[in-house]
């Protein structure tokens, strides 16, 4: 007797299931639909804070776990898997995996890489919600949220590739991470996406015994998700960086639009493909 996998979905938001400029999902609500129909779960995957992400999951109805800023914690809701397992620290809603650099510490060697470099760099620690809205098009509401950050600092820099080269080798010495998140650049810890989703996985695999994985991002950030899982797409935007996807990657569909619709595409393409 052979068992049918369960799909798991892990996506990203920004560029992918959002829009990038007006921040909507809107036209991924048919494959939203049916994933909710169907009873797949849609992890929620993104440099945002848990804040942002509890935000948008209340807009999609999600009560599954998310993976918040670039894989700084995994929020496993309480009574979601029927087994316990090991987590770091627990709130009144979720048990937490916590597997990236604290926030203050972050800010710290981001203050010292700004002396040293005399690079102008501005974090969201350096400006107000206000100012926020104008750097991001988010609402006053989002940047509030957007600002509540526990492991990964995003930054504006002045200059060019040459700036940016400069203050990435100035991350990797202090032994921290540098990511280009489609908008913002990211120090953090040394966590990523990818290691966040291997170990949802293993709890998937451990609650439904086979599962097939599929992964959905359109940035930097997102390639150690998408070489986490079973089937990755990558959206490749017209407004992105150039982003060089590992060879090694399989099964991998690179589709050339970004953004909800192409996502809501993709997801039906897969539906009907019965891949899912």
């Amino acid at each position: 007797m052979t068992t049918t996998p369960k799909p798991i979905i892990f996506t990203d938001l920004d560029g992918t299931l959002l829009d990038r400029q007006a921040y909507t999902f809107e036209p991924a609500l048919p494959a939203l639909r049916i994933l909710r129909e169907k009873g797949i779960p849609l992890i929620l995957s993104s440099s945002k804070t848990r804040a942002e992400i509890e935000l948008y999951r209340k807009k999609l109805e999600n009560e599954h776990p998310f993976i918040s800023e670039n894989g700084g914690a995994v929020f496993i809701p309480k009574i979601y898997f029927s087994f316990p397992f090991p987590y770091d620290r627990e709130s009144e809603d979720y048990f937490i995996l916590e597997l990236g650099t604290f926030y203050p510490v972050i800010l710290e060697i981001l203050e010292s890489i700004k002396k040293e470099t005399g690079i102008k760099i501005t974090g969201f620690s350096d400006v107000t919600e206000k100012e926020l809205t104008s750097l991001s098009g988010l609402s006053l509401e989002e940047a509030t949220f957007a600002k509540k950050r526990e492991y990964d600092e995003p930054f504006i820099l002045e200059g060019g590739n040459r700036e940016v080269e400069i203050i990435k080798r100035s991350i990797g010495k202090k032994g921290m991470n540098y990511v280009w998140g489609g908008k913002f650049h990211h120090i953090l810890g040394k966590n990523d996406k990818g290691k966040a989703v291997k170990i949802l996985k293993e709890l998937y695999e451990n609650e439904f015994f086979s599962i097939s994985t599929i992964g959905i991002g359109d940035s930097l950030n997102d390639l150690p998700m998408l070489m986490a899982v079973d089937h990755p797409i990558f959206l490749k935007g017209k407004e992105n960086h150039p982003v060089d996807i590992p060879l090694k990657m399989i099964n991998l569909t690179v589709l050339e639009r970004a953004g909800p619709l192409i996502w809501n595409e993709a997801i039906l393409d897969l539906l009907r493909r019965s891949t899912i």
